[in-house]
């Protein structure tokens, strides 16, 4: 039967109404400090990917801010921030339509500028290390962790040596302190480095690039987001303060909270983070500057210049004239650290961090 005019209108009208859209998820965060006092004024945003902004706001005098992002099933990131304290952030999985987060923000060490290194160290860390401000502040498109090397850190692949010596290289791959080896190369990335080494055969001058990374490095570093990333360390071929096999010519990756990691895989957010959503904290820190003192066993004089490294991160700093250094980089709990000192003898210890380990410590180095 033909439709009449009303009915005609009728049909217009509904084909003119827009799909109903999805509901947005609302996100109730609460920033307090590591006493569980509320923090105002903490800056506080959500971001999806690297650096997409998905809201942002500042917290009120009890320390909450509600924001609201559009629906997505792509895991987010909130950041918080505010001047004297290290950043907060957690990943989520958005299951709900609701959530609240609550981030804790720890002091920064103050006992960290008392850290100094050597002129050498220094042009190092430069060069060879690489954390997640860093990467998110690029202004240069950075798809994977290998985009991190290639654009930011391009002295990793091929670190400078003076003539003469052994060349360095990127040859191996350690993510959350165990070595990666993917069983799966990327097809892609073989085909590709078979080009680039070619390339450098041919052109010996400009030196290896990319094609100097094995596949193996490359292959795990492109299944690693960014975002995910904490910090990233390279220890080239004279780096003997990993007191382990591949250690050196190998990047470190550190990723963050509630980020997982598989070969093969690549990096993931952990949804059982996501279980207690009413929780999101970073390890605490307000007991993490913890001072070790590092003096030689003959003289009792301060060794300085001294490596105290994780064994598990190859994280590290170094001792300062008075033979002192800050254990801050050290995660909660029980690590297992070497002191390195040319010249004397390597001494290797486990190190409590927690509220009940706070007193200094005093080590004793020997000579040969």
């Amino acid at each position: 039967m033909p439709l009449g005019r009303f009915g005609w209108l009728a049909v217009i009208a509904l084909a003119a109404t827009p799909p109903s859209r999805a509901p947005d998820i609302v996100v109730d965060v609460f920033v307090v400090d590591a006493h569980n006092v509320a923090v105002p004024g903490a800056d506080v945003s959500i971001v999806r990917e690297l650096n997409k902004l998905a809201a942002h706001g500042v917290t009120d005098d009890n320390g909450r801010r509600r924001l609201t992002i559009s629906r997505s099933a792509q895991p987010f990131q909130i950041i918080a921030r505010k001047i004297g304290f290290e950043r907060g952030d957690q990943f989520l999985v958005p299951v709900h339509d609701t959530i609240t987060a609550r981030i804790v923000l720890h002091p920064a060490p103050q006992a960290l500028p008392g850290v100094t290194v050597t002129a050498e160290e220094n042009v190092k860390r430069k060069r060879y290390h690489v954390d997640a401000d860093d990467i998110a502040s690029s202004t240069r498109p950075i798809l994977d962790a290998l985009d991190v090397v290639t654009k930011l850190r391009p002295d990793m692949m091929y670190p400078p040596q003076p003539a003469g010596l052994d060349p360095c290289g990127l040859f191996y791959v350690w993510v959350n302190g165990k070595r990666v080896v993917s069983t799966i190369p990327d097809p892609f990335i073989a085909a590709r480095a078979r080009q680039q080494r070619s390339a450098a055969k041919a052109t010996p001058r400009l030196g290896g690039g990319l094609g100097a990374v094995s596949v193996n490095v490359q292959t795990v570093l492109s299944s690693i987001h960014p975002e995910h990333v904490e910090e990233m360390t390279y220890s080239d071929c004279d780096d003997f303060t990993v007191n382990a096999n591949f250690a050196r010519n190998a990047v470190f990756v550190t990723l963050k909270p509630g980020i997982g990691f598989e070969p093969n895989v690549g990096s993931f957010v952990i949804e059982d983070w996501h279980d207690s959503p009413d929780l999101i904290e970073r390890p605490s820190s307000t007991f993490r500057s913890r001072i070790l003192g590092v003096y030689d066993g003959s003289t009792g004089d301060p060794v300085a210049g001294a490596s105290v490294v994780d064994v598990v991160t190859g994280t590290y700093a170094s001792t300062t004239g008075t033979g002192t250094v800050s254990l801050a980089f050290l995660r909660e709990g029980t690590s297992t650290i070497t002191i390195h000192k040319p010249g004397y003898s390597d001494l290797t210890m486990d190190v409590s961090i927690s509220p009940r380990d706070t007193t200094p410590l005093t080590v004793v180095v020997t000579k040969p």
